[in-house]
């Protein structure tokens, strides 16, 4: 039975920015007959209102009826109903963070365009949006359209970064590039394959991933996460048969330059003299007082 995928777009009021999205997607889904989406959207306050009429008329132009659209406030229980969580400016994705403790949300123009960007609120344009109409219905005019012309990327980008692991282990797709899927390593939890990119002057490397999609490291159970330590040792055994070495790289989270939304373990072969600089990176410099004082923070929160 295919599982059910599911995207959230959140903005301010839920009546303007994810109201678009949402149904910009939805259009998106029937025209292209792709099934099994859920698609919804809220306001982190959703103060009471009701869907401009120039928005309505504009969705109009793509054959979009939302006129029946029921306003939403954004709860923790929604954000553990989807598993694609997508801010429509950055304000959404901290309030997320420091609201609910939600680290996952990603902005709509990351989906899109690979920019963490937002697409604004009237009043971020338009300061004297109390009394100048024509100048408040360009901005939701302009905004919807951008939005609506996002969406086949926003589509195209969620499917990969969100469940394209989660097909490798169905086996039910290729690499994005028309590579075929080649499993390397299977245990109970997880799969062990080549991955899509190639590091500059290698073999290549491995991914170790588990079968079920963790978004990030804590979330894994630890029985899983023993069974996935075990593939990264195995994997690495084999390397070492034609390298010197290999490094262990996990990006988790997306300041740390998580892209796939699906935790998974690098496993790179390495020798001497060949190009890469993984291990090469810089840090501000700290006082020893400082350096005494993180270590005590550290400490404490780790327990």
């Amino acid at each position: 039975m295919e599982t059910q995928r599911s995207i959230l777009f959140v903005c301010t009021g839920n009546v303007f920015r994810s109201v678009a999205a949402e149904y910009c997607f939805k259009k998106y889904l029937s025209e292209n007959n792709i099934e099994g989406w859920k698609v919804g959207s809220a306001g982190i306050f959703a103060e009471p209102a009701s869907v401009d009429p120039k928005i309505l008329e504009t969705l109009q132009e793509f054959g979009i009826d939302a006129s029946e659209h029921q306003q939403r406030r954004l709860t923790q229980a929604m954000l553990t109903e989807y598993d694609a969580v997508v801010g429509l400016a950055e304000n959404h994705i901290e309030f997320m963070k420091s609201e609910f403790g939600y680290r996952h949300a990603l902005l709509l123009n990351d989906l899109a365009l690979g920019e963490t960007t937002s697409i604004w609120d009237i009043e971020n344009e338009v300061p004297d949006y109390h009394t100048n109409r024509a100048a408040v219905e360009e901005k939701l005019e302009r905004t919807v359209k951008e939005i609506h012309s996002k969406i086949p990327d926003v589509y195209k980008n969620t499917a990969e970064r969100f469940y394209l692991f989660e097909d490798f282990a169905a086996g039910r797709a290729t690499h994005r590039n028309g590579y075929p899927f080649i499993m390397l390593y299977e245990t109970l939890y997880s799969l062990s394959f080549m991955s899509l990119d190639i590091p500059y002057k290698e073999d290549g490397h491995i991914l170790v991933i588990p079968k079920k999609r963790y978004v990030d490291l804590l979330d894994i159970p630890e029985e899983v996460l023993g069974d996935i330590f075990k593939a990264v040792r195995a994997v690495g055994n084999a390397l070492l048969t034609d390298h010197g070495g290999y490094n262990v790289l996990l990006n988790n989270g997306r300041d740390a330059g998580q892209y796939m939304m699906h935790t998974h373990f690098h496993v790179i072969p390495r020798r001497s003299g060949d190009g890469i600089r993984i291990e090469f990176w810089k840090h501000p410099r700290v006082s020893v007082e400082e350096f005494i004082e993180l270590n005590k923070k550290l400490k404490q929160r780790i327990g």
